[in-house]
């Protein structure tokens, strides 16, 4: 079993959010927005389902997850069969929202870890769903480092590359350790995301809509990041360690893995950006304004209160311009063919 560790680094609340309004609290604001079809059942429409204030208990957190998001109940379930106190990761939470991403994305790092079998990495992709894949020889990612553009070296690139603890994951194993992390962060922003219905549900009021959005923010800039980690691995290694990228580019699980995770990861960012557009348009009709830009997304009152959350969104732009250029496309090309 793999013993390396594993960390979800989040940029906290309260260094995105400041301050136009007198007050933060518009309560009564949310309805279901138009063509969302939910996958709340019919016991999740019942008086038992848990509230935004409900106490953080393991049951009321299970009871969420297994109207919402099928995925998450799955590896929450499995891991405490398997013994785990997943309300560790709801230490200092003021409630479930708070703590849930953090929590799926730890748990999917256990699960994940817990499940590697005769050598083999085993990667949780989504629909209850583990690819296995058998790991070749890389290197520390810290040693491509110094070839990351400083323009280029983001929120995670001190912890998880250059600073990273020798036994942090995605260090010690390399492109299997990075592709991990990667697979946790997009677990993590699927129950978000899941959660969608679940605040519309609730009539959630814009303190709860700033968390839900400052989450899939993290997640989101994660992706990209991750994403150039990954390929920027591989690059490094076709220049300076041609053995390693050539068993890399042959692993065909890792390359079944990759792709399952990106484009599904990619999938769930495109319906938050929907998300977003449709909140914006059920404000407009009560007289509310939502604006999303590339820097901050603001909700402005009838009284002209206005209530703005910083976003990173330039950042994603930023790698995600990177990515396009050949010697990514090539490399993501190759993997989602998984010919070498």
């Amino acid at each position: 079993m793999n013993t390396a560790k594993s960390h979800r680094m989040r940029i906290p609340l309260r260094l995105l959010l400041f301050l136009f309004v007198f007050s933060l609290h518009f309560t009564g604001l949310f309805g279901v927005p138009e063509n969302r079809s939910s996958i709340l059942t019919a016991s999740a429409a019942s008086a038992s389902m848990p509230g935004l204030n409900a106490k953080i208990t393991q049951n009321n957190i299970l009871k969420i997850l297994n109207a919402y998001d099928s995925d998450g109940a799955y590896l929450l379930n499995n891991r405490i069969a398997a013994g785990d106190d997943v309300l560790t990761w709801f230490t200092g939470c003021s409630d479930i929202l708070s703590g849930i991403d953090t929590a799926i994305h730890e748990e999917t790092h256990i699960y994940s870890y817990a499940a590697e079998k005769n050598g083999r990495a085993a990667y949780f992709v989504g629909n209850q769903k583990t690819i296995y894949v058998p790991y070749t020889d890389v290197f520390p990612s810290v040693e491509m480092a110094s070839s990351i553009p400083i323009s280029l070296r983001t929120f995670r690139y001190s912890a998880y590359i250059a600073d990273a603890e020798e036994d942090l994951a995605s260090n010690a194993d390399g492109i299997y350790g990075l592709l991990n992390e990667f697979m946790a962060y997009r677990s993590g922003m699927n129950t978000i995301v899941s959660l969608y219905d679940y605040l519309i549900d609730q009539d959630a009021d814009w303190d709860t809509w700033m968390l839900f959005i400052n989450e899939c923010e993290n997640d989101m800039q994660a992706y990209a990041e991750f994403k150039y980690f990954i390929l920027h691995y591989l690059y490094y290694a076709k220049q300076n360690d041609p053995d390693v990228y050539k068993a890399i580019i042959r692993n065909a699980q890792f390359c079944k893995a990759y792709k399952k995770l990106e484009n599904s990861y990619a999938k769930l960012i495109r319906q938050y950006q929907k998300d977003l557009t449709k909140l914006q348009k059920y404000y407009a009709k009560k007289g509310y304004t939502l604006t999303i830009k590339n820097g901050s997304i603001s909700l402005t009152t009838p009284e002209k209160k206005t209530t703005t959350i910083c976003r990173f969104y330039n950042t994603y732009l930023k790698l995600e311009k990177q990515l396009s250029k050949t010697r990514y496309t090539n490399l993501h090309n190759k993997l989602l063919s998984g010919v070498s």
